[in-house]
């Protein structure tokens, strides 16, 4: 037999490990590696469902693609393939060429679909050999595998269609796990399981039964009765037909209080070997009202666990402060008990509990002595001698102990036996890692539905059904927190007559949500005050310096500057609050505070605000501005910077790309629009002047105008106090441009006409020419097409005057558009060429979205629709490598309408659905009637005349309200069209006046209408 080498450990650890049952997730040794491009997550899924197996190329060009795949699509399944091979360590051992397609080498251990399947069959195996324990732990662990359906649900209809097959395989393992549990009397442990399950498929008759069966088994005959009423009701007005044969059964047997369908008798313990004294059972009570942690249940109580004979077994639960760790501990100690004859003890270490000083090992271990039973004459009063009497006591036992409440390592080192089959769980706030040989497991927030069952057992479930919307928000201002939601559940039912609101409306204040969770001495804000306390100074001015931190996440470049350190230095700052259960690792190198020990963090800085906490927000500020800067620097090319080039505080390397920018300013938007209001309150002007700017322009991309607008007004605000005209004419213009994409015309001229006055009022060319340009571009929107007209060519011509080679772009791209409306085809190709061209050459990806749609436009009107295909299809796949939600819905809209005048109706009707689609899940209206427009065109054109009124009337209504004088025009020129075509001659010709008015007011010719 060969050695193992080196080289085979190496290759062990870096083999990718794949997961599809949910989101695709590649790890290697441990570590995410994400896969950004979604064809190749579609071309990897595809293998990885068919491991073992030939998938031919046409299938993974069906996968991928769907119904439409481009001309190339083989060459580029190749092409992403040959991408993985080189992404993948091991990749070309992982997916091999075979015959004329691909197949994916991977076994149970690399790829949880086959683990899945596995351990299923392995479960059913157990089953025929009537081994149920077994087959229970089979199915558990299977099931436990799933995340959600393959690709959470965006893989399209071929994988969509594999992914409904694995959930009938799921949900078929569902059932025969709860069955085989109802068998065996395990009615009270599932039925919040079962529950969630039939919430998500209220259609499926066998789980519903199940729920029954465990809703009587566990004495609420009224609430099984209720839940068949529910079914059968909800059978009725989905499909029309009444419950099967199963379920009408199980029904009918609970009204007759049939003995057969009785909860089935508990198999006794094995009885305790005789002993002279009778075994201790010393465990807390177990809350009858207990959710949820189904999955922490499974992990603790996992039959299949298995350690050295005559060694313990340590588990180590560990979470924030009001996690409801001593509660799912103790829940499943009442599980276990029953295999621990020789009794079972509890004891909490008063690790962190008000007014207690955390036990001693020695008076802990006396402490569990007494409760053993020993006589207190016979417990040693020197650690050594009552050391070794507790390990004598424990000494060949099978007993389960429960540490509650640790504090450290060291507390509990000396309680755990040496030579004993017995189980020990532990739980604690920080992780004990100086505890070996322990098994950790995290307690999280309560999952929603979960912390819905608690609100439902304590207030009944009519008072919560009642305000299902207030319930909700609850929950979410309870962060899953169990003491929390247990505290504000308590509230209300001792106030019977609040409602839900009320105490919703009272936790929604931010400076007393703490007080509002707290209830006879116990409450959220003492239990993180506990932990706060026990840590050491600098890790207290630490925690207190990140509460500084506006938003919820962070990273270690804002931890540093938070805490004038390095990265290295901060991180490790971090992890240390997360081993103290006060902040959470999200994913590497990004961190969350919850909710509540955010409320908690900033009462402490209230508190104990001390002179280095002001000039932390500073520095926090200036890595904001500095990087948000950088980055909108690189995602906009050629704009014109703010204070010269020279600042101070950039991150050394810069972005290398634009798709790093852009992500940046993703994962920290929210934060930096907190951050803005965070430097006006604090004083912090010159920041909350400058970084509106680079919200707005990342805005024009994500389109979230509504809440960047309000931090440029803030900006605005800022401005002015400074006295600084520079930042306010910008402030202005940026605001401006977010009230364009909102529809709001008025409000951006205004606002531009201020910005004009400021540009003169400094002597400002380079700020006149840019604000003659925006106001070129609302003009246009508003139907001024004179006046848009000099005002863009004037733009223009200043632009190149002046050097300012992105504004000339922007100018000339916006003046195509103006000609297109005025039927001057040939001199628009001409401006939208030389737009494209100048975009181009500055490497300007977002704006050259819009010279080209107005470039296809334009060619279109010249009748070569094949090129102005071409020209659109170009833009589509820039707006869509940048995901520019704001602008994609009218490129899709201009897609189609070229299609329409090709004759492809269907294409043109699938590609304005998909337009609408986007439109109605934008925050952006300024696009929406022209993409009504558009639908209304597609639907004429397949005579689908009702559908075609229906969208023209939507686009007239939308643009009269925002003043889209031309839209408004071409609206009424389309509703004469259908009116036309419907027979309704005299409406037909006042659409056809009322649009002729407006077209001839604007200068429109009949050719462009």
């Amino acid at each position: 037999m060969r050695a193992v080498t080196r080289e085979d450990v190496q290759d062990a650890s870096t083999r990718p490990e794949f997961a599809v049952l949910g989101s695709l997730e590649v790890r290697v040794g441990g570590e995410l590696r994400p896969l950004n491009s979604s064809l190749q997550q579609r071309v990897l899924v595809t293998l990885l469902l068919e491991a073992g197996r030939v998938v031919p190329v046409s299938r993974l060009v069906e996968a991928a693609w769907q119904e439409d795949p481009p001309g190339s699509a083989e060459h580029q399944v190749r092409k992403t393939v040959a991408k993985l091979r080189s992404r993948l360590p091991q990749g070309h051992g992982v997916i091999v060429t075979d015959g004329s397609g691909y197949r994916a080498v991977v076994g149970a251990e690399d790829l949880d679909l086959l683990r899945f399947q596995e351990l299923l069959g392995r479960a059913r195996e157990s089953l025929k050999a009537r081994e149920t324990r077994q087959a229970v732990a089979g199915f558990r662990e299977a099931l436990t595998l799933w995340r959600g359906p393959v690709l959470a649900g965006s893989g399209g209809r071929v994988l969509d269609a594999a992914s409904t097959a694995l959930e009938e395989q799921r949900l078929t393992a569902a059932e025969q796990l709860y069955g085989l549990l109802l068998d065996e009397g395990g009615a009270a442990g599932i039925t919040s399981e079962l529950r969630a399950l039939v919430d998500e498929y209220p259609l499926r008759e066998t789980l519903r039964s199940r729920l029954v069966l465990a809703l009587y088994h566990s004495g609420q005959q009224a609430a099984a009765l209720a839940e068949f009423n529910q079914a059968r009701e909800h059978l009725a007005e989905e499909l029309g037909i009444d419950p099967g044969s199963e379920l009408t059964a199980l029904h009918e047997r609970i009204l007759r209080h049939d003995s057969s369908i009785d909860r089935p008798e508990l198999p006794a313990a094995p009885a305790a070997p005789r002993q002279e004294d009778e075994a201790p059972h010393a465990l807390p009570f177990d809350v009858p009202d207990f959710s949820g942690r189904g999955h922490e249940l499974q992990w603790i109580c996992r039959p299949e666990r298995t350690t050295q004979e005559g060694s313990p077994t340590v588990l180590a639960l560990d979470g924030m402060g009001g996690s409801g760790k001593t509660t799912l501990a103790v829940r499943a100690a009442h599980h276990l008990a029953g295999q621990h004859p020789h009794g079972s003890l509890f004891l909490d270490l008063h690790g962190f509990t008000p007014g207690q000083t955390p036990l001693s090992p020695f008076q802990a271990q006396g402490d569990l002595l007494a409760a053993a039973g020993i006589p207190g004459e016979e417990i040693p009063m020197v650690p050594a001698g009552r050391a070794a009497r507790w390990q004598s006591y424990m000494r060949g036992r099978r007993m389960l102990l429960v540490l509650d409440n640790a504090a450290s390592s060291e507390q509990v080192r000396e309680l755990i036996p040496a030579f004993c089959d017995s189980l020990v769980l532990v739980t604690s706030r920080p992780r004990l890692t100086g505890l070996d040989g322990a098994e950790w497991l995290s307690v999280g927030a309560l999952p929603e539905l979960d912390s819905h069952q608690i609100l439902r057992d304590t207030l009944g479930a009519e008072r919560v059904e009642r305000e299902p919307d207030a319930a909700r928000e609850l929950l979410r201002l309870c962060g899953g927190l169990p003491l929390a939601v247990r505290i504000a559940a308590a509230r209300l039912a001792n106030r019977p007559r609040w409602t839900v609101q009320r105490l919703v409306e009272r936790l929604r204040d931010h400076n007393r949500r703490l007080d509002e969770l707290t209830s006879e001495g116990r409450g959220v804000a003492s239990a993180l005050l506990l932990s706060y306390q026990s840590m050491p100074r600098e890790q207290r001015t630490a925690f207190r310096l990140l509460g500084r931190h506006p938003g919820r996440y962070l990273d270690a470049d804002e931890a540093a500057a938070l805490l004038d350190t390095d990265v290295l230095t901060a991180e490790d700052a971090l992890e240390e609050l997360v081993d103290s259960r006060l902040l959470e690792a999200r994913e590497p190198g990004v961190y969350a505070l919850h909710d509540l020990v955010r409320s908690f963090v900033q009462r402490v800085a209230q508190d104990e605000r001390a002179p280095e906490d002001g000039r932390a927000t500073e520095r926090l500020l200036d890595h904001y501005l500095s990087t948000a800067e950088l980055a909108c620097d690189t995602l906009f090319p050629g704009r014109r910077r703010v204070g010269g080039a020279d600042e101070g505080g950039l991150p050394r390397d810069g972005f290398a790309h634009k798709d790093r920018a852009l992500q940046w300013l993703d994962h920290h938007r929210e934060s930096l629009l907190a951050a803005v209001d965070a430097a006006y309150d604090e004083g912090l002007l010159h920041h909350a002047a400058r970084l509106p700017r680079e919200l707005g322009f990342h805005s024009s991309i994500r389109g979230y105008d509504a809440s960047a607008n309000v931090a440029l007004e803030r900006g605005v605000e800022a401005s002015i106090r400074l006295g600084d005209r520079s930042l306010a004419r910008l402030n202005l213009m940026n605001l401006a441009m977010g009230k364009w994409r909102l529809g709001q015309l008025s409000g951006a001229v205004a606002r531009l006409e201020e910005a004009a006055d400021l540009s003169r009022q400094m002597e400002d060319e380079h700020s006149e020419a840019e604000c003659s340009a925006r106001l070129g571009q609302a003009y246009n929107s508003m139907g001024e097409l004179k006046r848009a007209l000099q005002l863009s060519q004037e733009a223009s011509r200043r632009a190149q005057e002046l050097g300012f080679t992105r504004l000339d772009g922007s100018s000339l791209s916006m003046l195509s558009l103006i000609q297109v409306r005025l039927g001057r085809f040939e001199e628009a190709v001409e401006s939208a060429e030389r737009a494209v061209a100048i975009f181009d050459s500055i490497k300007e990806v977002q704006l050259s979205v819009s010279a080209l749609s107005y470039l296809s436009q334009a060619i279109e009107g010249l009748g070569r629709f094949e090129e102005a295909l071409a020209r659109i299809d170009a833009a589509l796949e820039r707006c869509q490598r940048m995901n520019m939600l704001s602008e994609l819905p009218l490129v899709l809209a201009r897609r189609a309408d070229v299609l329409v005048r090709m004759g492809d109706l269907e294409g043109a009707a699938d590609t304005s659905d998909h337009a609408l689609a986007k439109a109605t899940s934008s925050t952006g209206d300024i696009h929406r009637a022209a993409v009504h427009l558009s639908v209304g065109r597609v639907r004429y054109a397949q005579s689908d005349l009702d559908t075609a009124k229906d969208q023209q009337l939507l686009a007239h209504e939308i643009a009269c309200r925002m003043e889209l004088r031309y839209d408004e025009a071409c609206a009424l020129w389309g509703l004469a069209r259908t009116a036309e075509a419907q027979g309704h001659s005299q409406l037909a010709r006042q659409h056809r006046a009322a649009a002729d008015t407006l077209f001839s007011l604007m200068k429109v010719p009949e050719a462009a209408r």
